[in-house]
């Protein structure tokens, strides 16, 4: 008669092993890609562009406690973190004309959707596109794969962009 072998034991060991670059995954990051969205859509009614930025909010939690000490920042709707959110989103995204002057636009606030943090802006454009420059850097200073995604509409005109750390800004032809 053939003894039969204990498959349990060794079993346990095999999931435990199995499980363990999940768990060190989820430990590092709640994930393993690093990207946003970013939605521009002229409204040319009121001659202003519609800005929505689309950042995991636990890499923006990351973004705004880089350096910092003392209690942890954590985004969530309704704190006390607008101000932070704003200055971050001014530093790394950017437009200017084809002139190459900075467009002044208007921080309007920030919304949690489940583990993502939409950042909205309005800003007043009169101009020709052509020959602008758009800057999305965010998160670019904490990830090196991180890749920003940029989907502009003006008027009939649709254009996608990618970012990323090498290829900060680019022009809209």
């Amino acid at each position: 008669m053939m003894k039969c072998l204990n498959l349990r034991p060794w079993l346990s060991v095999v999931l435990i092993l199995a499980c363990v670059p999940l768990f060190s995954a989820f430990h590092r990051n709640k994930h393993d890609f690093h990207n946003s969205l970013t939605e521009m859509r002229y409204d040319a009614r009121n001659k202003v562009f519609e800005v929505e930025i689309k950042l995991f909010t636990d890499d923006l939690e990351t973004a705004l406690n880089k350096g910092r000490s003392g209690a942890k920042i954590r985004i969530q709707d309704k704190d006390q973190n607008d101000r932070l959110v704003e200055a971050y989103i001014r530093k790394h995204y950017k437009f200017l004309n084809a002139a190459g002057q900075a467009k002044a636009y208007q921080y309007v606030g920030k919304q949690n959707e489940v583990d993502a943090t939409w950042i909205f802006v309005e800003m007043p454009f009169t101009e020709n596109i052509k020959g602008c420059k758009l800057q999305q850097s965010a998160l670019t200073d904490i990830f090196d794969d991180q890749q920003n995604i940029v989907n502009l509409t003006f008027g009939s005109e649709k254009k996608y962009f990618l970012f990323n750390e090498k290829i900060p800004t680019r022009v809209i032809e």
